[in-house]
């Protein structure tokens, strides 16, 4: 009996140690998120989802594409051509800024391209044949023109000065004398007949109005009218002159016509001073020069700097073209629109999320919770068996990415690892939860 009750004991012993010694670690609690995202533990899945000493962890099905929009200028906005739910192609526009601004920048920088390539046109082409006559013809009253200041004027030049003296002499004393009695009789006589004629030009209208007021515009009497009334005006404007004295302005500016001449005159019968010949012998250096570089044609250097100039106006077009680009944006990939964030005339900035588009014919799965202790057991390419709660299927994949790093949850740390399934059931739809079973090799 003590033998029996002995080796009953011991082997009581050794099946307990066996189970404290055991190298097989307790499975983790899944962990999910309740409706208000507080951690909540939930059961371990049921044995038709998690095979006994396998992996199986929950998971979620996603997009395998989605992308949140913004743009990188800050504007107002032109247009929203989509709505949410709508389905979008590769390219399409879906957002439009305003683009006035830059509309103005493009005119501005092509005008600056075309000026630049005009510019280095010209001088590809060289100097014409009309540009280098009027250089020539620079140059023969450059030269002219010194010698005269060297060896002083000719003879007929201080006649002709001498004779502008005179006539400015004469044209001062007659406004100095103010008209003569002619002169007030001839225009008293002007005024009188155009005041006549003024008045039987106003009678006409007059006449003309009465019998059509509506088409008077158009009357010869209203022709004949105006010309009437701008007559008379001359005529009293000469009138006024010819009564009067001069005034001060006119005897002034015959003054200033006097001295002109005289000091034309005084030039012309002098010799040139050494600074007028210094001067005059520059103005023949300048035009000799002028002409030396058109008859020289255009040099490599020059023609390096047009074509800077050029490459300077084309990068600034491209630059507002880019500008261009990013007022717009274009679907990355053919897709739902998930999400709209803003409406037609509404400013936005830099980084702000405008809208969200996800590819919605190829769906995949991201586990949640699958822990530390079960991520060396899985591997890229192991196949899976994914069961979708809430259409009750199971659906065969596999493994296509683990992720590097860990996350939290609950206090647990886990790794997202992400299946690709083999076909999509009918009903599938991104947020559906899933249980993933990994296969175990043999």
């Amino acid at each position: 009996m003590r033998a029996r009750a002995f080796f009953g004991l011991l082997a009581s012993l050794i099946l307990a140690g066996c189970s404290v010694f055991s190298n097989t670690p307790a499975p983790l609690p899944t962990v999910v998120l309740d409706a208000r995202g507080t951690p909540s533990q939930q059961s371990q899945p049921s044995p038709s989802t998690r095979a006994a000493g396998g992996v199986a962890a929950s998971g979620v099905v996603v997009p395998a594409q989605e992308t949140q929009m913004a743009f990188t200028l800050s504007e107002s906005v032109k247009a929203v051509n989509v709505a949410e739910g709508d389905r979008v192609s590769a390219g399409q526009a879906l957002v439009e800024l305003d683009n006035q601004a830059l509309q103005a920048q493009r005119a501005q920088a092509q005008a600056a391209l075309d000026s630049a390539q005009a510019n280095y046109d010209l001088l590809a082409a060289g100097p014409t044949a009309e540009q280098l006559r009027q250089a020539e013809a620079a140059l023969m009253m450059a030269t002219a023109a010194y010698s005269r200041t060297v060896g002083g004027a000719r003879r007929a030049d201080i006649a002709a000065a001498q004779a502008a003296l005179n006539a400015a002499a004469d044209a001062y004393e007659k406004v100095k004398a103010g008209p003569t009695e002619e002169d007030s009789a001839v225009a008293r006589a002007n005024l009188l007949s155009a005041e006549a004629a003024l008045k039987q030009a106003q009678a006409k209208y007059d006449d003309a109005y009465r019998r059509d007021p509506a088409g008077i515009g158009g009357h010869p009497a209203a022709l004949a009218l105006e010309q009437a009334t701008n007559t008379y005006n001359a005529a009293k404007a000469l009138y006024d002159i010819a009564s009067k004295g001069p005034d001060e302005a006119q005897l002034s500016a015959a003054y200033q016509q006097v001295e002109s001449a005289r000091a034309a005159l005084e030039r012309a019968r002098k010799p040139g001073s050494d600074y007028d010949i210094a001067q005059a012998k520059a103005q023949v250096d300048q035009a000799q020069a002028q002409l030396d570089a058109l008859k020289a044609g255009t040099r490599a250097q020059q023609l390096d700097v047009a074509r800077s100039q050029i490459a300077a106006a084309q990068a600034q077009l491209q630059a507002i073209e880019v500008q261009f680009d990013k007022a717009v944006l274009k679907a990355p990939f053919a897709g739902t629109i998930s999400k709209v964030n803003v409406h037609t005339g509404e400013w936005v900035l830099p980084g702000q999320p405008i809208l969200t588009m996800a590819d919605l014919d190829h769906l995949r799965v991201e586990t949640t919770d699958l822990s530390e202790r079960d991520v060396p057991r899985v591997a890229v390419g192991q196949p899976v068996i994914v069961y979708v709660k809430a259409l009750d299927e199971r659906v065969a994949g596999q493994v296509s990415v683990i992720a590097p790093l860990a996350d939290t949850l609950g206090g647990d740390v886990v790794y997202k690892t992400t299946i690709d399934l083999d076909s999509l059931p009918p009903g599938l739809r991104p947020g559906m939860s899933v249980e993933v079973q990994f296969e175990m090799g043999e």
